[in-house]
């Protein structure tokens, strides 16, 4: 006996509603998400760019090699100038002048974030190595206060603190205690041979930090 045209007509659409059934419970079809995609995360460059927005309101471009006169002129860019384990240290400033900041990153589970950007103190002079950040346990070492000067080392976290004595460059010692924050200045507690006291963390490096530094001048050649 034939089938009839409404019988037909319904067998054919619940053979399209199963086709659909399979091609969905096999992961099929483009709308599909792809389960082993991972969601952007922002990179350091998106970090900086995002504090750049918050805290200047300037137009940022990430790298200074790229920007190009009369296009990026009066912007913000970063130049990246060091790097240690999952952070890196980045100058910056307008493009085409001396960098006027320096901004460290981090990267964690969720992508980059900024640190901390610290402004260039021009009184500080050019202090050697980048001023990664210190923690109790570090082997530091006293740079940047040039010949003839030395850091105070003294008995209280302020400049009123009474001076025990007065370390040269390339004093090394080991981070005791800190930071404290006083009077503009971040307060360590250091100990290194024959001394103990809080020192000012401006010029405290880790060594890894300025080893190119520490190493002594090539010698002139000598003429035969």
């Amino acid at each position: 006996m034939p089938r009839s045209p409404r019988r037909a007509h319904t067998a054919w659409i619940a053979l399209l509603l199963a086709g659909a059934l399979f091609v969905s419970a096999c992961g099929g079809g483009d709308d599909t998400p792809d389960a082993t995609a991972t969601p952007d995360v922002p990179g350091p460059d998106d970090a900086i760019a995002a504090w750049v927005t918050e805290n200047r309101n300037v137009a940022f471009i990430a790298d200074c090699d790229d920007a190009e006169r009369g296009v990026d002129t009066g912007k913000l860019c970063a130049k990246q100038v060091g790097e240690r384990g999952t952070r890196r240290a980045y100058e910056l400033g307008p493009t085409f002048s001396e960098s006027t900041a320096l901004a460290l990153v981090e990267e964690g589970s969720e992508g980059w974030t900024v640190l901390s950007v610290t402004n260039r103190d021009p009184s500080a002079g050019n202090i050697p190595g980048i001023p990664w950040p210190l923690q109790v346990g570090d082997a530091v070492v006293v740079i940047g206060l040039g010949e003839g000067d030395c850091l105070s080392i003294r008995d209280q976290p302020t400049q009123q603190g009474a001076r025990s004595i007065c370390m040269p460059d390339g004093t090394r010692a080991i981070v005791q205690e800190g930071p404290v924050e006083a009077e503009t200045i971040t307060w360590w507690r250091i100990a290194g041979e024959g001394f103990i006291g809080w020192s000012a963390g401006t010029w405290l490096r880790l060594e890894d930090a300025i080893r190119d530094a520490l190493q002594p001048p090539p010698a002139e050649p000598t003429a035969e």
